[in-house]
């Protein structure tokens, strides 16, 4: 079955691409030399980063979920995969920080609703949506423009490994997702949509309170979130190209999208709260 050689394919190549982190870690310090930023770009990376690690620990812990909880072989192997990677990520990203003099503090409580939706879920499909198509997403498009900017050539360098790994783990929700919700009946499918939005909503919520360390890189945070927002709208459309049919749900969860990012991202903070809805809403629709 071309679904099972993809998703057992996820895990070979994962094998063969098995990187040390000690010795990738050491070499990049031996090329570019110590670490030399400046305390405003040093202070971002760290809180920035921050959230990464924790969220790379999130998705260790989730990995070996959905690797204990998925029945299929196949499935369950690309989920083992991902639990080594994410393992990898953590303490490199572990070791990186320390570099720096950083010790990570605890997520705040909005950040950390993003990671805690997808943790904590008992639902598998709500889990491998959370994560493969949604959580995922957001960390590739911060390591793709962290290193379009080589903010830090050892950070730049490093994420390039990460970037490889987290594309991989995008497979698994594309390829075994579909079989979830063939399954599923209107109510089910409904509550799935529902949680979306809510996790959708929190990343938002998340990406706006670091609003200033994302500008002090360089980056637009109302850029990075489309261009993650992209990406996940391509997988759910990869999702219904396997299945073979529309996802009705597409168009209003586009809309919702919308107009919360436009009120979180409102441009002129001189107008009013009713004014800023009104605006975002016409905007979305």
């Amino acid at each position: 079955m071309r679904q099972a050689r993809i998703l057992e394919g996820v895990y070979h190549k994962a094998q063969d691409k098995i990187w040390n982190g000690n010795e990738v870690l050491n070499e990049l310090l031996k090329t570019h030399g110590p670490i030399l930023i400046s305390e405003e770009s040093s202070n971002a990376i760290k809180n920035i980063f921050s959230i990464i690690l924790w969220g790379e620990l999130v998705a260790w812990k989730v990995s070996l979920q959905l690797g204990a909880n998925i029945d299929d072989f196949s499935a369950k192997m690309a989920a083992t995969s991902q639990a080594h990677d994410e393992a990898r990520h953590f303490y490199v990203m572990k070791d990186y920080l320390d570099l720096l003099g950083h010790n990570p503090k605890p997520l705040s409580p909005k950040v950390a609703k993003v990671l805690e939706e997808v943790l904590h879920t008992k639902n598998l499909a709500k889990k491998l949506l959370g994560m493969q198509l949604m959580v995922e997403p957001i960390a590739l498009t911060i390591f793709r423009f962290t290193r379009k900017l080589n903010v830090e050539p050892v950070l730049t360098d490093l994420l390039a490994f990460y970037e490889i790994d987290e594309s991989r783990h995008i497979a698994l929700g594309i390829q075994y997702l579909p079989k979830l919700i063939k399954k599923m009946n209107k109510f089910q499918l409904a509550s799935l949509i529902i949680w979306q939005a809510k996790v959708i909503n929190a990343e938002i919520r998340g990406l706006k309170e670091i609003e200033s360390d994302v500008v002090a890189l360089g980056l637009d945070p109302l850029e990075i979130f489309e261009y993650a927002e992209k990406k996940q709208m391509e997988c759910l459309e990869l999702i219904a190209k396997q299945m073979g049919i529309s996802l009705p749900f597409l168009g209003p969860l586009r809309r919702i999208i919308e107009f919360r990012k436009a009120l979180a991202f409102y441009p002129n903070k001189k107008d009013g709260l009713l004014v800023r809805v009104k605006n975002s809403l016409i905007a979305a629709f």
